[in-house]
């Protein structure tokens, strides 16, 4: 029953998006991501045809939230995924615990992720709001050592971050200043987190000072306080620096540092870094057999970058490349992209991305890859 009932649930979902919506009510939109991909593995021992699997990613996005938000929100966005190929079995035997597989079959899976799902409540001197939400206490684009209730999809191309299920209460002290308390809503047994940031602003610079609490299972908890800021200098700058104090007295460091600079409205970049005091080269980043639909990256090793550059060819059209990597173990991402506004609404996107051979990196990978994708998106 649980699949025929979920079936049913999109059923309505979808017949509801297809009415036109009247004041009051909901205003829907999404967009349709279709990839097609030929991934190559780079083992000099097999022959060429060999090295060539195929695969697809079809994602349906439907955003929703009601039409007047002045005193009261509720809000929700829902992937639907069908998988194919190989990355079906990719997630067949990955890790991918905040996706609900609804039917699968030897070649595909149909999935559900719900991204954000929650209800708030405005009032004259807070903000409420309960249930599944994308926090980003700080300020990275990949690498934010202080958010521990989102993760970011190294995998993705748009770098999406997932949700996280928690009671929020935001408290204004002015129109650049207040105090913002977070619990994420868990058994002991699923490891606890609990933050309250306090933010305002001076000068051109937006400061943060963070104080969390976070347990796990069958682990002793931690106490993490750190401070944000970002401004701009020549370039914009931003920062997290975060210290971790264990239970039982063990201490440690995590900084990231981040740039972004543009010239003449034509080239954008941005960089990061991260340093990561307390190392463990003895554990694995990922599991072995990941999902482009949940890959987040626990920082293990010491060093870590990303660096991104942007070439704006018109308003239509614009080319770019980056890298994600796990200096420490030689291991990461490269990627490039050509984007194209083919029609409006409508965009196209050829891509190539590099795994270079690294068992205890970034991403295990055993032999060198090469992803070949072709994208269509299409919002609605």
């Amino acid at each position: 029953m649980k699949t025929e009932a979920l079936v049913l649930l999109f059923a309505f979902a979808l017949l509801v998006a297809a009415q036109p919506q009247q004041e009051p009510g909901l205003t829907i939109s999404g967009v349709s991501r279709n990839d097609l991909v030929c991934v190559e593995t780079l083992d000099n021992t097999q022959p060429v045809k060999d090295q060539l699997d195929f695969g697809g990613a079809n994602l349906l996005t439907l955003d929703f939230k009601n039409t007047r938000t002045t005193t009261a929100k509720i809000e929700g966005s829902f992937d639907l995924w069908l998988l194919s190929g190989v990355y079906a079995d990719a997630f067949k035997g990955g890790d991918s615990s905040t996706a609900l597989s609804i039917l699968q079959s030897n070649s595909s899976a149909f999935l559900l992720d719900i991204r954000k799902l929650y209800g708030s409540l405005f009032l004259p001197f807070a903000d409420f709001s309960i249930g599944r939400q994308i926090i980003s206490f700080g300020q990275g684009l990949v690498f934010s050592p202080i958010d521990v209730f989102s993760s970011v999809n190294i995998l993705d191309l748009s770098l999406r971050r997932h949700g996280s299920d928690v009671a929020r209460v935001r408290v204004p002290l002015g129109e650049l200043a207040g105090i913002d308390a977070i619990a994420r809503i868990a058994s002991r047994a699923q490891g606890t987190a609990a933050a309250i940031k306090g933010y305002g602003h001076v000068g051109s610079f937006d400061f943060a000072g963070v104080g969390m609490y976070q347990g796990k299972q069958n682990s002793s908890g931690e106490f993490i306080t750190g401070v944000t800021f970002k401004g701009d200098l020549i370039a914009g700058v931003y920062s997290e620096l975060v210290e971790h104090w264990k239970q039982g007295g063990d201490r440690s460091f995590v900084g990231m540092l981040g740039a972004d600079y543009s010239i003449q409205n034509a080239w954008y970049f941005t960089a990061e870094y991260l340093y990561n005091e307390r190392a463990d080269t003895g554990q694995s980043s990922a599991p072995a057999s990941f999902s482009i639909v949940q890959t987040s990256i626990p920082m293990v090793h010491h060093h870590y970058g990303f660096l991104t550059a942007r070439y704006k060819i018109s308003d239509i059209m614009n080319v770019s490349a980056s890298a994600i990597a796990d200096i420490a173990a030689k291991s990461g991402i490269l990627t490039a992209q050509y984007f194209y506004n083919i029609l409006q609404n409508a965009n196209t996107i050829l891509y190539v991305q590099y795994y270079p051979t690294a068992i205890n990196g970034l991403l295990p990978i055993p032999t060198g890859e090469l992803t070949y994708g072709l994208r269509i998106e299409v919002a609605f």
